[in-house]
């Protein structure tokens, strides 16, 4: 199977997923949560067969923004397809799927990334991984924060200006489970990512020595890294500590998510499309 015919696949059964995703939680009719589970899936099939097709070429391995944005951002579909069998929070879907169609679709538009150095080594190919699952797991509790940020708000102000407005604040919190129950959700998720981003700081260190002969270099990447790990350490370390919940905690957990995102894709941006450097 091509890779055309594998897009032509994967983008539309994405859309697909989060547009029954959207018709669920926003629409009049409820849609069978097999349909939407059964499209997901085959979403998921078809993109991760392309993901794994523009990776691994006979040239080598490829990976750069727009790859990493596809990866991270299927693996996160992907964490969220898993979590619904168990926690069914179909908001997430709503946020997760349409993301996850317009990475894919990128590569349409600015093309696929080049073949990157050290991309046969091992060591490298592990750190990657662990990273990978790092920034999904911790984009899905950025996007569980988001959603429990809407839920706290409906709560503590169920003032509306409209009938209209009501029924849809009240239809969305039906479809979510209680506020403590999100939050025990959030913080497994938390501590799961960091535990993941602690290995990918650690693998990173190693990776540097073994291929570069330096304990770590100090770059952009390494800095907001760095700053995005002592961020989620604050956050768990005062969810232990001083029992931080509510709005702190959602605050902590997407600002700490934000100079993550800047840690690779944003450097990795500027690399590429404003400095026309592979990096």
């Amino acid at each position: 199977m091509n890779n055309a015919l594998l897009y032509a696949l994967a983008v539309p059964l994405l859309s697909a997923s989060g547009g029954l995703a959207a018709v669920g939680v926003l629409g009049k009719q409820a849609v069978p949560v097999a349909l939407g589970r059964f499209v997901a899936a085959l979403a998921l099939l078809a993109s991760g067969l392309l993901l794994f097709k523009v990776l691994f070429q006979p040239d080598g391995m490829h990976f750069g923004f727009v790859l990493g944005l596809m990866c991270v951002t299927w693996l996160t579909a992907l964490v969220a397809f898993v979590e619904s069998f168990f926690n069914r929070v179909p908001v997430l879907d709503l946020l997760v799927f349409p993301l996850c169609a317009l990475a894919f679709a990128l590569p349409l538009v600015l093309g696929e990334d080049v073949a990157i150095r050290m991309a046969g080594d091992t060591l490298f190919q592990i750190h990657l991984l662990i990273a990978l699952a790092a920034y999904s797991l911790l984009g899905i509790a950025a996007g569980h924060a988001l959603v429990m940020a809407f839920q706290e708000k409906a709560l503590h102000r169920p003032g509306m200006q409209s009938s209209g407005q009501r029924a849809l604040r009240e239809k969305l919190l039906d479809q979510l489970p209680p506020l403590m129950n999100m939050e025990s959700i959030l913080f497994r998720q938390l501590w799961a990512g960091f535990i993941l981003l602690s290995l990918t700081l650690l693998t990173g260190f190693v990776f540097s020595e073994s291929w570069l002969g330096t304990a770590g270099k100090l770059n952009h990447k390494t800095i907001f890294s760095v700053l995005s790990w002592l961020s989620f350490a604050v956050l768990l370390g005062g969810r232990m500590l001083l029992g931080w919940r509510g709005k702190v905690a959602l605050r902590w957990c997407l600002g700490s998510y934000g100079v993550l995102f800047l840690a690779y894709f944003g450097t990795q941006f500027v690399l590429e499309f404003i400095l026309k450097r592979v990096g």
